[in-house]
């Protein structure tokens, strides 16, 4: 009896211990809270009301500086749009929304890595300017199905989420949509600005952006060979359960004035002088195939990269 008593300890213990890890690691809505946490600290311009481990890496806009500095020194609040992408998996939350700057808005997205329950990584895109509020509308528009879990059925794997996203990218460089698996209904926002698609409710795309009808004929648009390339490319949030990726890639453009269309006339470009765009990018990634794509982008010194990985050039 006393063995046998032993043996049920025993496997108690065990049990407890192959459950502890489990029960330690941050899921869903610990990696919500915590970027709560770290929004609430930055407009509050205080880096002690946030979880940070002690050897945080913080950028913003590619820089490395400390969380006093950069949004952190000037925000002012939070707009009424937010969106999260959650990566219980590799302890990630990706954050998408509208920030407030000396009561201004800007578009903020942000990546948070959490281990034992701190902050070890943070980096944002802030994108500041004269923001139109069409384009902030737009972002509070955008389709319920951006937001909604999917159904296992139209799931597909983590390392697949991360091969499409990569493939767009592909698309843009080669000028060729047909290689990208597109959703019928795919729409294209960046900085609150349809480039591509539509979605009711929708405004018309902004004259003079490279845009299309669709996602696939937006990438056949010559004037993008104004993008030497689109290196690097980093997607380290997936999102299983709503299908979504978070990655910033960067767009290099070496300063071209002119393109050479199909047809053998030639057309201007729409950057003419060297810079590198970091983009933080969300694609919603349904039945395998790129249902919706939110992009927050600005401007950085040419061949600076994202503040987190080399450029390579071809």
């Amino acid at each position: 009896m006393r063995k046998l008593l032993f043996v049920f300890a025993l496997s108690a213990v065990f049990t407890i211990a192959a459950q502890a890890p489990q029960q330690a690691a941050c899921d869903r809505a610990c990696l919500e809270r915590i970027a709560d946490q770290y929004l609430a600290a930055m407009v509050a311009h205080d880096a002690s009301r946030a979880p940070f481990a002690k050897g945080l890496v913080f950028t913003e806009n590619a820089a490395k500086l400390p969380p006093t500095e950069g949004l952190w020194f000037t925000a002012s609040g939070l707009g009424d749009f937010k969106f999260y992408i959650a990566d219980p998996q590799t302890g990630q939350v990706a954050w998408l929304g509208i920030a407030k700057e000396h009561d201004k808005p800007v578009l903020l997205s942000l990546r948070l890595k959490v281990a034992k329950g701190q902050i070890t990584e943070a980096e944002q895109q802030v994108i500041r300017g004269n923001l139109d509020e069409k384009n902030l509308n737009t972002l509070r528009r955008l389709p319920h199905t951006f937001s909604q879990p999917l159904a296992p059925s139209e799931r597909v794997s983590r390392e697949e989420m991360v091969r499409i996203s990569s493939l767009y990218f592909d698309g843009i460089e080669n000028l060729n949509g047909k290689m990208v698996p597109f959703d019928q209904e795919c729409y294209r926002v960046e900085n609150g600005m349809v480039t591509a698609g539509t979605f009711p409710g929708a405004p018309a795309p902004t004259p003079g952006l490279p845009s299309g009808s669709s996602c696939s004929d937006g990438l056949g648009n010559p004037v993008l060979k104004t993008i030497y390339n689109i290196r690097p490319r980093r997607t380290p949030v997936v999102d299983e359960e709503r299908g979504v990726t978070w990655g910033v890639y960067c767009f290099n453009h070496r300063g071209l004035t002119e393109v050479k269309l199909p047809d053998g006339r030639t057309a201007k470009t729409y950057f003419s002088t060297p810079n590198t765009m970091p983009i933080a990018e969300v694609f919603k990634i349904k039945n395998g195939r790129i249902r919706d794509i939110v992009a927050f982008g600005t401007q950085v010194p040419y061949g600076l990269g994202d503040g987190w990985a080399v450029p390579s050039f071809r």
